[in-house]
């Protein structure tokens, strides 16, 4: 599968939303999204799209300043989870940030998300830290991970 990345678009963000509903315990708004996307001087917000049928597979939210950035969101639809998106997102990312001159990626992740966790790990990231009972619904530890490119 051929993935096309581009900045979200208002009219990708329903879409995007039902994606976080089924992702998320705490899933963020239309609202909420638009805010983030429309502050594109610290802010981006990335759809994955399939190349041929143009279906959104995906979207990453990073915010940046300097020469650090934060992973805010990764989400991949369900049908579309075990294939390698995850994974395209985050080099998606890496490639975003070599070009703003980013030298450190920093994310948050719940500390019973496994799949994410270790798909994180294997692309390098460091563990850094773990902010304990940080997630409601249900309570979990956030684990800190960071990345130098």
């Amino acid at each position: 599968m051929e993935l096309v990345f581009e900045k979200a678009k208002q009219e990708d963000l329903e879409k995007i939303a039902a994606i976080e509903q089924v992702s998320f315990p705490d899933p963020w708004s239309v609202d909420s999204l638009w805010t983030f996307a429309s502050d594109e001087t610290i802010r981006t917000l990335v759809t994955a799209k399939e190349k041929e049928s143009g279906e959104l597979v995906g979207y990453y939210a990073l915010q940046y300043v300097l020469d650090e950035a934060e992973i805010a969101i990764v989400a991949v639809a369900a049908k579309y989870r075990r294939q390698g998106v995850g994974r395209e997102l985050i080099e998606a990312v890496k490639q975003f940030c070599k070009r703003k001159k980013i030298s450190v990626i920093h994310l948050e992740v719940r500390s019973g998300n496994e799949a994410a966790v270790h798909l994180y790990r294997a692309m390098g990231f460091q563990e850094t830290g773990c902010r304990k009972n940080y997630y409601d619904k249900p309570r979990e530890d956030a684990l800190l991970f960071s990345l130098s490119i």
